[in-house]
């Protein structure tokens, strides 16, 4: 029998980064049989199907792992702008750097390459143990510890385990979590398009028709990533029907006509359209057992956004650990870790709240919604504390923990 402090069943950014946290702290055994992701050597471009926003408060976390740093070798480009912009470009919201006192907005990386760069760091520590496999063959819970059965591995004893294996976590259905699904009154359209114009390092969030565009600059001057969320009636229309790329390309043109004619980017595969899904357990804390990141839910109909959600999961959770272990509490005892569950279950009613603030900005089916709309450009214009507060959350400002300061 092996004993560890905890076992991390991962399948992502989550689960590495507690990992590599809590390595000083704990001896930790993870189960990732995907040890490297691939990268393709040749090119160094950033895309939308593994490009995500990296924001100052995660850029902080990862620099706290030792993953991050201005010398970094892995692709990534600076936010110096963040423009939204309503129909037409008839209002526009504009934030420069340096506004909240940092040089930049943000960061646009790779997913792949943090990943692989949290792997390295992991396997640098003696106290974490890889595990190559995809999942355990069973882990039972009891009073005391939890046991945990791998095809090929002695019998593990944890005091802790953390799922944090994704969407599909065969350890939530393993505790028998059940889910909870929100499906969401529109689609989502992704795909990589050239520019006439160099995009200058500017995020852009454009409100079009009932639709909201976003447009995250990648590390060519006129390669951007599109995240489209679509109302029904244009996401059937492109989900549903042969559209041509020359119909999309004009439709992306007059929506971004600050940047001239638009293309989709052929090297890299055409579009996606699909209809997005929040989902949550119903519960994600038991005695001896958490889940994390999207093993516990998936809030953000942006999946650019996600690894700052997990981040800051993962480094909150790190801290509470910390903690227990300090004042030689048990960390898998559910009585201490009621604080963190309450805590967790405040910050995902934060997360929903955000989400529910997004949509007005593209809403302008009647004259309400389009009044509701120019007055919320007008006053976000009128009032500094509101445009601050808008920058805060944009650069995830608004929940970083103090000791990261």
């Amino acid at each position: 029998m092996k004993n560890f402090d905890i076992l991390i069943i991962n399948k992502g950014i989550a689960g590495l980064a507690l990992a590599c946290g809590l390595k000083n702290y704990f001896r930790i055994a993870i189960i990732e049989h995907k040890l490297k992701t691939h990268i393709n050597p040749v090119s160094k471009l950033l895309n939308v199907k593994t490009s995500v926003l990296i924001n100052i408060t995660s850029a902080k976390i990862l620099s706290y792992l030792n993953t991050w740093n201005k010398n970094t070798t892995y692709p990534y480009n600076i936010i110096s702008k963040l423009e939204i912009t309503q129909n037409y470009n008839t209002k526009k919201i504009i934030f420069n750097s340096g506004h909240l006192g940092y040089p930049e907005l943000g960061y646009i990386s790779d997913y792949n390459h943090i990943y692989n760069s949290l792997i390295k760091e992991a396997q640098k520590s003696q106290n974490i143990f890889f595990i190559n496999t995809k999942i355990p063959n069973t882990i039972n819970y009891y009073k005391d510890a939890a046991l945990i059965e791998i095809k090929n591995y002695p019998i593990f004893k944890v005091k802790l385990v953390i799922g944090s294996d994704g969407i599909n976590s065969w350890t939530r259905k393993n505790a028998n979590f059940p889910l909870i699904f929100k499906d969401k009154k529109y689609y989502e359209f992704h795909t990589t398009i050239y520019t006439e114009k160099q995009h200058k390092n500017t995020l852009r969030y454009i409100s079009h028709d009932n639709s909201l565009l976003i447009l995250l600059p990648l590390n060519h001057t006129n390669l951007s990533a599109v995240f489209w969320l679509l109302p029904t009636n244009i996401g059937i229309k492109y989900f549903f029907k042969n559209i041509s790329k020359e119909h999309i390309n004009s439709d992306l043109t007059k929506i971004c006509a600050m940047l001239g004619h638009c293309y989709i980017y052929n090297d890299i595969p055409s579009y996606k359209i699909f209809l997005p899904r929040i989902q949550y357990a119903y519960k994600f804390v038991q005695s001896r057992l958490i889940l994390i990141g999207n093993a516990a839910y998936t809030i953000s109909p942006f999946p650019f956004q996600d690894i700052n959600i997990e981040l800051i999961e993962a480094i909150t959770l790190l801290n509470y650990l910390k903690k227990l272990k300090k004042n030689n509490k048990d960390i898998g005892h559910y009585t201490y870790l009621k604080d963190y569950e309450y805590h967790k279950k405040y910050q995902i009613f934060k997360y929903f709240t955000k989400l529910s603030n997004i949509f007005p900005l593209s809403q302008r089916n009647n004259y309400i919604s389009l009044y509701t709309q120019n007055f919320m450009f007008n006053i976000i214009q009128t009032i500094p504390s509101l445009k601050t507060n808008i920058l805060n959350q944009i650069m995830g400002l608004d929940v970083m923990p103090t000791w990261l300061l």
